[in-house]
């Protein structure tokens, strides 16, 4: 992500409507007791995963196996302070526009005391075909799913 990307992508809170908050434990800090990259993914999927289920789609075990099987195409990812463990952070996320058979999560994690960005991320979700492994169109019942929850997106063929 360009410089140019980062301060253009939208990351005021009240513009995202889904929100969970956590805290930084010690299995989630190196040595530096700074969490790892890593674990900002898996925050990150986290937070896509209780977003789908706030728009009304019930999460079983197989949710994502055999209808809503999404997969991650790309994530970029810009760090910008450390969280340290014991801190208490924000994850906010929202879709903020779907194509034919991809949409896009913007997120960014904020420190809840201060409201230090630790990072801002935009993944790209693809909407896979359960049996060909294949692209496949993302439904009208999404998108209107996502069009009324959201606020501020471009949810397009609605």
């Amino acid at each position: 992500m360009s410089n140019n990307d980062s301060r253009n992508r939208e990351i005021t809170p009240s513009l995202y409507r889904h929100a969970i908050s956590g805290r930084v434990k010690t299995f989630e800090v190196d040595r530096q007791n700074i969490v790892h990259n890593v674990i900002y993914m898996y925050w990150l999927e986290y937070a896509r995963v209780e977003y789908v289920r706030s728009i009304g789609i019930i999460i079983e075990p197989t949710t994502f196996i055999d209808h809503h099987t999404f997969v991650v195409a790309k994530t970029e990812v810009q760090y910008l302070a450390p969280a340290l463990f014991d801190q208490e952070y924000t994850i906010f996320t929202r879709i903020s526009s779907i194509g034919n058979t991809s949409f896009v999560f913007d997120q960014f994690v904020q420190s809840a005391k201060d409201s230090t960005i630790y990072i801002i991320a935009q993944s790209v979700l693809v909407q896979l075909n359960p049996q060909t492994k294949e692209p496949l169109h993302i439904s009208k019942e999404f998108r209107d799913r996502v069009a009324n929850y959201e606020i501020h997106s471009q949810v397009i063929g609605v």
